[in-house]
């Protein structure tokens, strides 16, 4: 099912769980989501939009399309791309925010970026003092 499959290869996982006190009348529920980066997590915010394009957008029956369809889903979740804002226009970050990119997002970039070496030359990277 595809429950099993995406508790399988993207740690997200559904329960069968009662919706009330009667025993015969049971949802899915949403009770797990993978750690892409230790120290981040997504906003609680974003979540069903999320679980919406989950389940309209992802192309269930074709393999590769279905999970570079999950990868990017899951991807547009955790990085909280804001749709409205133009390209011209300065992001504002608040305290918590600074505080995730200095001190989980700018490690995780040190440890786990692996540019390829062209990357050096042709100005996609500047060394900063």
């Amino acid at each position: 099912s595809n429950a099993e499959m995406l508790l399988e290869y993207f740690s997200i996982q559904f329960e069968l769980r009662p919706n009330n006190s009667e025993a015969k009348d049971k949802r899915f529920m949403l009770t797990g989501l993978p750690i892409i980066l230790k120290g981040h997590s997504p906003p609680p915010h974003a979540l069903p939009m999320f679980l919406l394009r989950l389940a309209t957008q992802i192309d269930w029956t074709e393999e590769r399309s279905c999970f570079d369809g999950i990868c990017t889903e899951i991807s547009n979740y955790y990085a909280e791309i804001p749709e409205n804002e133009k390209e011209s226009e300065s992001i504002q970050l608040n305290e918590n925010e600074k505080k995730i990119v200095q001190h989980v997002l700018f490690p995780a970039f040190r440890y786990y970026l692996v540019p390829p070496k062209d990357f050096a030359t042709d100005g996609s990277f500047s060394k900063l003092a």
